[in-house]
């Protein structure tokens, strides 16, 4: 095996305040203005990995578009303008970006979706920028069109009550293709008045480190999940994450707990995935100020060695090495697998 140099980009997303887009001066301002501001965020990040050798850069659950409840699934409706960016974005720097896009849908009768993409004035370099609509500074023709059709075509009270959104990892290899894709399928239950869960076959992909799985937040709660890609061949498991210090309550306040119980829980269910399923496991919270909830914590776990790169609560990139060697090792000591694959044979 061979050595793999990872980025983790615990950013802090910025979050779109509740509700349907913001169109007071819908000719002048852009529906997306927390987009653009977390896309402009992402660039620089993936700059900076790029200078420091990373290979990979992992990102947060949500960290685009930040939460899309209560009915912010406007934010979903240009996620393949997002995709399409980020591909851009891993092809010129050379580098693999692994995080998450809510793909969102509307019924029938909403009006087309825009095929114009409202971020096309976002440079893949932080040291440039570029607004084509000179005649309205600060907004581009495809953000004029987007707003145009969110102010004609709101959400409906259908569309309010039971949107169709699909929360999905991506993995884009540094020529830009799309490799790998997962839907998440645990949902945290807050998310599922919001989200659909996914239903395909959970696969893991071929790249020059091994074979990857990816994992979405919630999912590392359930072993079984994690047991399926180890069953599959992963060597690598990324997992972008969500996870607030405040999501256990209100219900936690009923009993004595460890005021660092939600960080805690987080770190001990990253190292078991690890070394039950003998991968490197790498996940990538949200940072941010701890006061919003925030925890950060993200890092990189690896069998034999225990956890090798490591975040507080605050935005931070963490760069780290990791000889894939160990793997081999870890599988030989421990037989973890070796055991699995016999009793799936029995």
């Amino acid at each position: 095996m061979t050595k793999i140099r990872v980025a983790i980009a615990q950013t802090a997303p910025v979050v779109a305040p509740e509700g349907p887009a913001k169109l007071e001066k819908p000719h002048s301002t852009s529906p997306f203005s927390t987009i653009d501001q977390n896309l402009t965020i992402a660039v620089e990040y993936v700059e900076r990995a790029a200078a420091g050798k990373a290979e990979v850069v992992i990102f947060p659950e949500y960290f685009l578009q930040g939460i899309v409840n209560q009915n912010r699934q406007y934010l979903t409706f240009p996620s393949k303008h997002l995709l399409t960016f980020l591909q851009t974005l891993a092809k010129i720097h050379g580098i693999a970006l692994c995080g998450t896009i809510v793909h969102g849908t509307r019924e029938e009768g909403a009006g087309p979706i825009p095929d114009s993409n409202p971020f096309d004035h976002i440079s893949t370099h932080t040291a440039k920028s570029t607004h084509t609509n000179t005649k309205q500074p600060g907004i581009t023709p495809a953000q004029l069109e987007w707003a145009k059709y969110l102010e004609k075509h709101p959400l409906s009270t259908e569309e309010s009550a039971q949107p169709v959104l699909y929360n999905t990892a991506f993995f884009i290899d540094e020529k830009g293709e799309l490799i790998g894709e997962y839907t998440k399928k645990n949902l945290w239950h807050p998310e599922r008045e919001y989200l659909t869960a996914g239903e395909e076959e959970h696969r893991v992909f071929e790249t020059k480190w091994g074979k990857v799985g990816m994992m979405i937040c919630w999912d590392m709660s359930h072993p079984a999940h994690a047991q399926d890609l180890a069953n599959q061949g992963a060597d690598v498991i990324f997992a972008p994450t969500f996870w607030y210090a405040t999501d256990s309550e209100p219900i936690i306040h009923k009993y004595e707990h460890d005021p660092e119980y939600e960080h805690h829980m987080v770190q001990s269910l990253c190292f078991a995935r690890c070394a039950e399923t003998e991968t490197v496991w790498i996940m990538c919270n949200a940072g941010g100020d701890p006061l919003e909830g925030f925890m950060g914590g993200s890092g990189a776990w690896v069998p034999l060695r225990g956890k090798v790169a490591s975040c507080e609560v605050g935005p931070k990139l963490e760069i780290v090495e990791i000889d894939l060697s160990v793997l081999k090792d870890s599988r030989e000591t421990y037989k973890v697998r070796e055991d699995a694959a016999r009793r799936s044979a029995s």
